[in-house]
């Protein structure tokens, strides 16, 4: 299974939506969300719609699962591939680390254009807080 994410934020920080979804072997999406969450930087955007797709999947029983993004901050700290200075960014970095254990889980950067439905519905979580 794939899973993409994407985080906003309008402002950095500012008015912050995730966006996350789930496919399957054969590209048909199985589940996918577009979540307001207030006013957050963008790093924390992302890592908060990395933690949705991770609990997502978990609770989908899902053994194997390969998480795409554009924030290459986020793949390569959750990869371990660099560390996380920020102690807000570790303590969402250790609930992202929690959900997928049990998980063979690998995180690869995608660019922008190939992220785009996640793109999308991180920015319609922020259009719909702002249309209510």
């Amino acid at each position: 299974m794939t899973g993409y994410f994407d985080g906003a934020s309008r402002g950095n920080p500012g008015e912050a939506g995730a966006g996350a979804y789930l496919t399957d072997d054969g590209e048909n999406i199985v589940w996918e969300t577009a979540r307001y969450l207030g006013k957050k930087t963008n790093n924390e955007a992302e890592y908060n719609a990395v933690i949705f797709l991770l609990a997502a999947a978990r609770e989908r029983g899902v053994k194997k699962l390969t998480v795409r993004g554009d924030s290459r901050l986020v793949i390569c700290q959750l990869s371990r591939q660099w560390k996380i200075n920020l102690q807000h960014l570790r303590e969402l970095a250790s609930r992202a680390w929690l959900l997928a254990e049990g998980m063979e889980v690998s995180y690869e950067w995608i660019p922008r254009e190939k992220n785009k439905r996640a793109d999308r519905l991180s920015n319609e979580a922020i259009d719909a807080a702002q249309e209510s």
